[in-house]
């Protein structure tokens, strides 16, 4: 072989074998780049449900839809996020977290609804007792004598009066003891709030739709776009603005309903 030839030969190896490191050192390096940045990226932030309860129901209509036909409440109901109103139970503290039971009758082991509540709501059940009034919204996920729900939030009912009080920037809140709902204390007036599902929204709406139309507009105010409704004894033209606007703020989020900007 000629020296001319061999030494083109050398090249061409010497060629091939740099371009190889060439390429490892760059496939290295975009991997490096790409852990690097993987490692810097945060976390997904987690997915914030914005709609509010599918359903809302009393504990004792719950528990009575599961006994007689499990199968078609399991249809209304299972995977649901749902705003049950009840009387509480008992608080019961486990390695798997905080449960609260509103039970269906007083004798012991009655058929109860049982919420597992979420690590942040906990605080919330520090003043109440049993058969206090007790509102919570959770996902439904078995039953099996009770009827189980998970990551619940509880009193939302105040806390929406709370998130109208605030955007009003005056008032206090208490729970109604009768029915789903708050009462938003304004000095010597009083006004009734609840915040539900679309349907209990829809039903609400039904049902003052037979008032008198002078009756309605002095007495109701309601938005659609947040399920919320509120009842006053007498609303003033400026009241009626105000409480529109304050209602127009209260949104969901994860079963929680806040002031929107």
């Amino acid at each position: 072989m000629s020296a001319r030839r061999f030494s083109y030969l050398a090249l061409l190896v010497l060629g091939a074998a740099s371009c190889s490191r060439s390429n490892k050192t760059s496939e290295e390096g975009a991997a490096a780049a790409s852990a690097s940045a993987s490692a810097a990226a945060p976390p997904p932030a987690p997915s914030v449900r914005t709609s509010p309860p599918e359903v809302e129901v009393s504990h004792v209509e719950l528990l009575d839809a599961y006994e007689a036909n499990a199968a078609q409440a399991g249809a209304r109901f299972q995977g649901k996020h749902v705003l049950v109103r009840g009387k509480l139970g008992e608080v019961v503290k486990g390695a798997g977290g905080t449960v609260v039971t509103m039970p269906k009758e007083t004798k012991p082991d009655a058929p109860s609804v049982r919420c597992l509540v979420r690590e942040g709501e906990v605080a919330e059940l520090a003043a109440l007792k049993a058969d206090d009034p007790l509102d919570v919204v959770g996902k439904v996920v078995k039953f099996e004598k009770h009827v189980e729900l998970e990551g619940c939030v509880v009193n939302t009912q105040i806390k929406a009066c709370r998130v109208v009080a605030k955007a009003l920037g005056r008032g206090t809140c208490e729970q109604d003891r009768e029915a789903l709902g708050a009462r938003l204390v304004l000095g010597a007036e009083q006004a009734s709030l609840v915040c539900g599902s679309p349907a209990g929204f829809e039903a609400w709406r039904a049902k003052t739709a037979s008032l008198p139309p002078e009756e309605r507009a002095g007495r109701m105010i309601s938005v659609d776009t947040t399920s919320c409704h509120l009842t006053h004894e007498s609303l003033s033209p400026r009241l009626a603005v105000e409480f529109s606007s304050a209602l127009a703020r209260v949104r969901w989020e994860n079963g929680v309903p806040t002031l929107a900007p």
